[in-house]
């Protein structure tokens, strides 16, 4: 190996050579290759090395540790690494001006693999001895941290063996640090290095280093592009004090005395903190404090009265560290009685009188005890239910609001104890009485009552106390409640929903034969459809219960084959469907609809041209949700078997089709019938007048198109079905050209070759005389998603190809352009991703603003949602034509056709006034004087919305605003 210089060069070149550092990658790839021993490339550096001038050791050493940084760990042997270790102990000792290119090295070598044995102790005894880390700069103090902790991952033993002395030197390395990057790194590492190490005599000491930033107080650079969060900060520095038992026993006092801060995060830290003590320390550790600790908790939730988010997280936590306190507290029973009492009679005046301001505090103080443990559960439960029946079951009369305030304490008592499963473990005479006291509530109360709501919650929470005489004045409850939805709140119809649930799980004998059997054999001929909706949907859900399919699968196709109410056909159909797409169970729709009760078959013979086309597009969704959860072989003999068979001039066959072909695989072949499919439904389409038959027609086009294999016969049949399409737009057929845009979308989502040639066609006949207005429209078809359109070839980035096209195809006529060309972009950029526009906006701009002044409704609220984008975003594009801009929107805003457009534009012109003020004011006087005509707009929406702008533009160019600019 050659060097780049030699022993009489090397200082002059370190001195002169500006890329000198360059010169030492050759010698890098030179050792990891083997060709050179990193001895004789310290050997070569000796003399910068040892040179007497600082400013000459210091790059040496920065040469070597460079290299040493770009080498891969495995490129050492152990001997080697040895040398390097001893002549950085060496080195330790030199100017400080050397000291930073000391510890980059260093860091560098704790990499390596071949780290030997023994090295660890003597460079971090050296660094502890010779480099005070606090005397370093932020750079410098980060190797020192990365390195030391690097060691102490992988040398453990060897550290271990060091004992008391490495503990002392991490705690006077670490002690004092203030750089946030540094400290976020520490808090992160340090709570494991605790674990691993014993702290010895240190553990206080090891503490009070990390409690002096205890609670963490920073305010982030908002300039900081990997920005710091205090949030970080301050969890991490929790795991610190809390590494280990030993820690978390110093925490307490710490927390404690915060909780007395005035300050809302310091609290929140602390009872943070607390929770993580809880976690660590055994009972007999905290039960000197339980004292303190309920003290300073009550000071946080008694009185009760915060109403800012702020003062509502602190509750809520505070809440949880109740939970934690009860929970440590439950390992010893007796530990556990006298917390509890405590808490209990602390909270005891406002638990019994609920028309207090303090009851609901007092009470969530309670449950928050009882979600500690079995054990608190138990105790909580049993205390509150005697308070609460006592205020409930006076002589006199009980004011509504406080019944409901009890009633509902009683719920929340249940969910608790449903959430513990500890119903067993409670008194059964106290049991017995709050279950008579919810059933009279269910018997007496008016349904849409919040009494009634709260008592049917708290029995679906613990459905096994109610006795079987009680049970059937619940179900009849129930089925009154489904059966009268119409006239109940939603709440009402929710809670009842939610119990008959319940009870199906645990009763399902009774619920079959008492509440299923009145909701199925009621007569819903007569009854409002959005009440129909409602308990079909009901009964919908028990399809997914155990032991309740077959009984509700042949209630709703009863329903749905009966030729005597159409109505509840489709509504049965649509709940079906509901179930099978949305129920997580392919089983469902294979093994039992398909297979066991046969649907498909009995559709396929029912299905007429009697029936209404309602009734034939809700079969078709039903058939095509089953059809979805097939097996791909499944759905081939499917097709086999029934395709051929139907004749798609006919009605109920073509909504069959449409079932059949909606979202079959695209795996599943369909050579034998692709012809005459895309034939049939093309010639359907274009003679029939019926308009729910041509959009069938259309998006089974589509989807077939999408799906059709790229091989010649195909791409023949596409031919022959365009020509024949073009002979049509020739007699001036307008459902030629919706056929066209069909075909085209499939063709555009797979990225296939004719997409181009359509798209182009389509954007020919926008000069039509006649289907000019209907090709626009072809666009809106192009370019939007439609619900339930099953396209299963999609190519990325699609919608940025027909972007492309069209821009291509109209770009040259910018100038000309007619309402046509401008509602077909306005569809065609409303589609594409907005960073794509904003890459084109000097193409797509200028067309916005032709399009905000067309009179078409949705060729200007598509534009006028794209210019609202870029006007939020602030972009150049807008303030360089505000000119045109601004009195484009003060037109809209008295547009009297849309209110949508009206407030959009009010909004537009509201995000313009963030722009410089000297391009606003020769606008402010003409934009004040137009916003006064919307102030009286009929809407009060586009009311609201004048104001906001008005006012806006009324301080543009105030002295505040002009101070805030400057």
């Amino acid at each position: 190996m050659k060097f780049p210089w030699s022993h009489t060069t090397i200082v002059d070149m370190i001195k002169t050579d500006q890329k000198v550092e360059e010169k030492c990658h050759q010698v890098t790839t030179d050792i990891i290759a083997g060709k050179l021993n990193v001895a004789e490339f310290v050997e070569e550096l000796g003399p910068a090395l040892t040179h007497t001038d600082a400013s000459v050791r210091a790059k040496g050493t920065t040469l070597l540790s460079n290299v040493l940084k770009d080498l891969p760990p495995d490129a050492l042997q152990a001997n080697q690494v040895e040398l390097l270790c001893t002549f950085y102990i060496d080195r330790s000792l030199d100017h400080h001006t050397v000291t930073p290119m000391v510890l980059a090295g260093i860091e560098a070598l704790t990499h390596m693999t071949n780290f030997p044995d023994g090295a660890a102790v003597r460079l971090l005894r050296a660094l502890f001895e010779r480099v005070p880390c606090q005397s370093q700069k932020k750079p410098e103090r980060t190797l020192y941290f990365q390195m030391m902790l690097n060691l102490a991952e992988r040398k453990v033993d060897e550290l271990k063996a060091w004992g008391v002395d490495f503990v002392y030197g991490v705690i006077g390395a670490i002690e004092g640090e203030r750089d946030p990057r540094n400290l976020l790194y520490l808090f992160e590492r340090m709570p494991s290095f605790i674990r691993t190490f014993p702290m010895y005599h240190l553990a206080e000491e090891m503490f009070e280093t990390f409690a002096c930033y205890f609670p963490i107080d920073f305010h982030p650079n908002p300039n900081d592009p990997v920005a710091i969060t205090r949030d970080a900060l301050a969890e991490h520095l929790a795991n610190c004090l809390c590494a280990t038992p030993e820690m978390a026993e110093f925490a307490v006092p710490l927390l404690m005395e915060k909780l007395d801060s005035s300050l809302i995060m310091a609290k929140l830290d602390s009872l943070s903190l607390l929770r993580k003590c809880l976690e660590l320390l055994e009972v007999a550790k905290l039960e000197e404090h339980h004292d303190e600790l309920w003290t300073a908790l009550k000071k946080e939730l008694l009185p009760a009265g915060g109403t800012s988010a702020a003062e509502k997280e602190l509750a809520e936590a505070t809440f949880a560290a109740v939970q934690a306190l009860a929970k440590n507290a439950s390992t010893d029973e007796p530990s556990a009685k006298a917390l509890l009492d405590k808490i209990l009679l602390s909270v005891m005046g406002g638990l019994t009188d609920a028309s207090s301001k303090q009851f609901e505090m007092s009470l969530r103080v309670e449950l928050s005890c009882a979600q500690g443990s079995v054990y608190c559960a138990v105790y909580v439960i049993e205390k509150l239910i005697p308070m609460l029946l006592a205020q409930l079951n006076v002589d006199g009369h009980v004011e509504t609001r406080v019944a409901n305030v009890l009633v509902d304490a009683l719920q929340r008592l249940c969910a608790v104890c449903a959430h513990w499963y500890c119903i067993d473990r409670l008194d059964p005479a106290l049991v017995g009485q709050m279950h008579k006291k919810l059933i009279e509530v269910v018997l007496q109360e008016a349904d849409g009552s919040e009494q009634k709501r709260s008592a049917l919650l708290a029995l679906a929470a613990v459905p096994e106390m109610v006795s079987s005489e009680n049970r059937y004045v619940v179900y009849s409850a129930m089925v009154k409640i489904l059966l009268t939805a119409t006239e109940q709140p939603s709440k009402t119809i929710d809670a009842a929903q939610e119990c008959l649930f319940s009870f199906a799980i645990r009763y399902q004998q009774e619920v079959k034969t008492v509440v299923l059997e009145k909701l199925i054999t009621h007569d819903y001929a007569k009854a409002e459809t959005s009440l129909v909706q409602l308990v079909f949907k009901t009964l919908g859900k028990f399809i997914l219960y155990h032991g309740y399919l077959d009984k509700m699968v042949k209630f709703f196709l009863s329903k749905i084959f009966d030729p005597d109410n159409e109505r509840l056909a489709i509504i049965a159909m649509d709940t079906l469907t509901d179930v099978v797409e949305n129920g997580n169970s392919s089983q469902l729709g294979k093994a039992e609809l398909y297979e066991q009760y046969k649907l498909l078959d009995r559709c396929f013979e029912y299905a007429n041209d009697k029936l209404s086309s309602d009734c034939l597009h809700a079969m078709a969704q039903l058939i095509g949700a089953v059809v979805k959860q097939l097996p791909v072989e499944e759905q081939h003999q499917l097709i086999l078997k029934r395709l051929p068979a139907l004749r798609l001039q006919q009605r109920a066959d073509l909504y069959l089709a449409s079932g059949l072909l909606a979202y079959l695989d695209q795996s599943v072949p369909l050579v034998d019938h692709f012809e005459n499919l895309v034939t049939d439904l093309s010639k359907l389409a274009l003679e029939t007048d019926d308009e729910r038959v041509r959009d069938v027609c259309n998006r089974l086009l589509c989807s077939l198109f999408n799906r059709m294999p790229d091989d010649e016969h195909h791409r023949g049949v596409l031919k022959r079905l365009l020509k024949m399409i073009r002979e049509e737009l020739k007699k001036h057929n307008h459902q030629a050209v919706v056929i066209l845009s069909w075909i085209g979308k499939g063709l555009i989502a797979r990225g296939h070759s004719e997409a181009g040639e359509i798209v182009d066609d389509i954007a020919d006949l926008l000069d039509h005389p006649t289907l000019g207005h209907i090709a626009a429209l072809a666009f809106e078809i192009l370019s939007i998603e439609f619900p339930q359109l099953h396209l299963p070839l999609l190519r990325n980035l699609f919608k940025q190809k027909l972007f492309v096209w069209v821009m291509k195809k109209l770009e040259q006529k910018v100038e000309q352009y007619a309402e046509t060309h401008l509602k077909a972009l306005a569809f065609v950029l409303a589609a594409t991703p907005h960073t794509v526009l904003k890459m084109n906006l000097s193409k797509v701009g200028p067309v916005l603003l032709k399009c905000l002044a067309q009179t078409d409704d949705k060729t200007i609220l598509e534009a006028l949602t794209i210019v609202l984008r870029f006007t939020r975003e602030q972009d150049p594009f807008v303030q360089d034509h505000l000119q045109t801009l601004i009195p484009l929107l003060l037109k809209l805003t008295l547009h009297q056709s849309s209110m949508k457009i009206r407030i959009g534009a009010l909004e537009c012109l509201l995000y313009v006034c963030k722009y410089p003020t000297f391009l606003l004011l020769p606008f402010k006087q003409s934009v004040l004087l137009a916003l006064q005509k919307p102030l009286d707009d009929r809407k009060r929406l586009v009311r609201n919305a004048a104001v906001t702008t008005r006012l806006q533009w009324f301080v543009v160019g105030s002295a505040e605003e002009t101070k805030t600019d400057k």
